[in-house]
This record gives C-alpha cells, structure tokens and sequence, in this order.
C-alpha cells in the first residue's frame, strides 16, 4: 500500500495580489488541478476503490447505472455512452467488447430503432458497479474531506464551468477534444 498523500498546497503564492501575470496564474491553476487529479486517481486505485475494473471500465458502469434509460434495459446507445464518459466511440467499442465477454454488459437491439443497439447492465455489472461505487464513495468523501460543504460546493461549480467552457471550445472538434486518450 501505498503512503498517504500528504496535504501541500501550491508551491507559490497565485491568489489576488501575488503579483504573478493571468497567464502564469492560469498555468498554475492548471497545475495544481492536474496534479490533484493525478494524485486522487492514484490514491482511489492504490486503495483498491475499483477491484477488478480499470477506472475507464468502472466508467462505463456507472454511467449505464445512471443513465436511467427509457428503454427495457435502461441502456445507452454506444455514441451516447461514449458521449457520457468522454472516450472516443472507437475505444468505448473495445470496452464494451471486454466488459461484454465478462458478462458486465450485454447489447440488445433498440426497440424503437431495429438497426440500433443498446448497451446494457447485466445483474453481475450492476453488482459490480454497486460494490465498487459504495467503496469509491467513501474514498472520495475522504479525500475531499479538508474542503467544508462551501467550499465543494464552489469547487464544483468552477470545475464545471471550465469543462463547460472547454466543451464549447471544442464543439467543432468534439470527438478529438472529449478525452482522446484511450
């Protein structure tokens, strides 16, 4: 197991009045916000938060977990799903691939649409999905855990609003800009 991360905070001052010029405040907000999301990410995998599923996989799950679709299955179109999880349709079809020869999903015909297919939670995927989202939860409540009610509450909001920002941005390229790395 790994040592816990150790609380730092940014290595110089950027805030109003630091003196520092928008663009290196903007590089150091990038940062800081990369490398918080690198460390979480290693941390919640170290801690075993998502067993036998990569991150990307327990991804996939949880988005067809809260998709709450209309349809028999409650599932999502393959574009839809690669839409929800940021993957480019090409990668989200290998998942689907893998996840589907471990019986965590299975694609049925769209009933509305004979030519589409939808992809669904089987029970073993729901329980996976389940046992893993009750651990990474606590997980999550726990490295968040220094940040008051407030404050997540701001965080979250800006958190969206530059990856709404960065959608629109990339709305004339949005299959290469929604993370391309598969």
């Amino acid at each position: 197991m790994t040592e816990p991360t150790r609380p730092s905070g940014p290595t110089r001052p950027s805030g109003p009045g630091s003196g520092l010029p928008p663009v290196r405040v903007a590089q150091e907000a990038w940062r800081e916000l990369l490398r918080t999301s690198t460390v979480l990410l290693r941390d919640f995998e170290a801690a075993g938060d998502f067993g036998e599923l990569s991150v990307r996989e327990y991804d996939v799950l949880r988005a067809l977990a809260e998709s709450g679709g209309a349809d028999a299955c409650g599932g999502l179109r393959l574009g839809a799903l690669a839409e929800a999880t940021y993957l480019p349709q090409p990668s989200m079809s290998r998942l689907v691939e893998r996840l589907e020869g471990r019986g965590l999903v299975a694609r049925e015909s769209s009933p509305g649409d004979g030519r589409g297919t939808l992809v669904c939670l089987t029970e073993a995927g729901r329980a996976a999905q389940r046992a893993v989202g009750r651990r990474h939860v606590r997980s999550i409540q726990a490295a968040l855990a220094p940040l008051s009610v407030d404050e997540l509450a701001l965080l979250t909001d800006l958190v969206a609003r530059l990856r709404a920002h960065a959608e629109l941005a990339g709305a004339g390229d949005h299959q290469t800009f929604k993370r391309d790395a598969s």
